[in-house]
């Protein structure tokens, strides 16, 4: 089957996979949006519940991407061949379909959502994320970033599409799901087509290594957890209308986040391609990069957050302000981690498990002051803080590490060049 390509772009692309996935994210809030109000309150509240559900399992699926972007970086132009990895995702993703099929009749009442099938719908989206994450992962490791952020953009706008126009025919959960699930397929099967049929023989096999993957998934997870602990315990220790606010105000310091976490995406390989030869300047420009769109958009969030309130959420929900501009600027310092998690990705250390002290240390924090959306996003602010701080220190000592970084870490050195136990070697 296909291998990684032949020549890799210069990167000027990158600017449109960024502009992509940002779209993604314009377009889902603005499906959310559409749905809330053409579903109601509580038909809206049973698709939200799926989605959510979707969301955290579809993280350690995405997980494969990260690492096939820094397998298919680091080495060879047209060294490395797809189709065994491919061929894996294809048979998780018939098995996660599969087991939904199989779950069907268990999970839907627990949901409140007999006999809509919502759940195979959403074993659809999670097999479609699972299946993508090899061809999207090989394509931005070869710098193509173009097509991903064209297939990432139009999947998502099939998915309003089709899910508005559903809705509009016949007012259920299945719509905003099918939706939801189409968009996803048609993204899959986009990335499919353009690494299976722009390829060349690759002079070996590309493994799914588990530790990679491994790594992968603890440190977003984190990230995730992080980043819904605080809306939990606000609707847990709030009063419900102080938790609305602090719902809205998350929803809309999440902007911050997401635009650094696009452009950390189309900077990794140029970040795990300097972890293996032990050059930090991609690491150090791209934290310049994402470090300034975070802080400037938070800025400008926290400049306009009065009118983001009144134009998105409404005048009732005047009071999420403040919050908003305090998490405005957690969300930006956690952009910032999540560009540090992948620089320890590249590097494949252990520091990635950091965000998950993060989140313990969010929860203590909020145990101990919740009073009311302020001190709660204050606590959240404080954390994110620490959060990068010491992912921080921890990407400069990486840097610092005279030890030959990445798959060379270990190897022995014989006349300049790093001889790994498989007989690669590495200048």
């Amino acid at each position: 089957m296909r291998a990684v390509s032949a020549p890799r772009t210069d990167g000027r692309g990158r600017h449109v996979l960024t502009a992509g996935l940002l779209s993604v994210s314009v377009l889902s809030f603005a499906a959310n949006a559409v749905f809330s109000r053409l579903l109601g309150r509580s038909t809206y509240g049973a698709v939200g519940s799926v989605l959510a559900l979707a969301t955290l399992l579809a993280v350690p699926l995405s997980a494969v991407q990260a690492a096939v972007t820094r397998q298919v970086a680091v080495a060879p132009a047209g060294a490395l061949r797809l189709g065994r990895p491919i061929l894996l995702t294809v048979g998780g993703a018939a098995a996660l379909v599969g087991t939904a099929l199989v779950f069907v009749p268990v999970l839907d009442p627990l949901l409140h959502i007999s006999g809509d099938w919502a759940v195979a719908l959403c074993g659809a989206y999670l097999g479609a994320i699972l299946l993508e994450g090899v061809p999207r992962g090989a394509l931005v490791g070869e710098r193509r970033y173009a097509w991903v952020g064209l297939a990432a953009a139009g999947g998502a706008a099939l998915r309003l599409a089709v899910g508005w126009a559903w809705v509009a025919l016949r007012p259920g959960v299945v719509g905003p799901l099918a939706g939801a699930a189409l968009g996803e397929v048609a993204t899959a099967l986009v990335l499919l087509v353009l690494v299976l049929v722009s390829g060349r023989p690759g002079a070996r096999s590309m493994p799914l290594r588990v530790r990679e993957v491994g790594l992968s998934v603890v440190g977003f997870t984190g990230l995730l957890s992080l980043m819904s602990i605080d809306t939990v315990a606000a609707r847990h220790w709030l009063s419900p209308q102080a938790s609305g606010y602090y719902a809205a105000a998350s929803a809309g310091g999440s902007i911050a986040y997401f635009v650094s976490a696009a452009a950390a995406t189309s900077i990794f390989p140029d970040v795990a391609r300097g972890a293996s030869s032990r050059d930090d300047r991609a690491f150090r420009v791209g934290l310049a990069e994402v470090a300034a769109l975070a802080l400037g958009t938070a800025g400008v969030l926290c400049a306009a957050a009065p009118l983001v309130v009144l134009v998105v959420f409404g005048h009732r929900y005047a009071g999420a302000t403040v919050a908003l501009r305090i998490l405005a600027v957690s969300y930006a310092l956690l952009g910032v981690s999540a560009y540090l998690v992948s620089h320890h990705l590249a590097h494949r250390s252990t520091a990635v498990v950091l965000p998950w002290g993060g989140a313990g240390g969010l929860v203590v924090a909020v145990v101990a002051a919740h009073g009311s959306t302020t001190s709660v996003a204050l606590d959240a602010l404080v954390t994110s803080g620490a959060l990068v701080l010491a992912l921080a220190v921890a990407s400069f000592w990486l840097e610092r590490d005279p030890a030959p970084p990445g798959p060379l870490r270990g190897c022995r050195r014989i006349g300049g060049a790093a001889i790994s136990s498989g007989g690669e070697r590495s200048p």
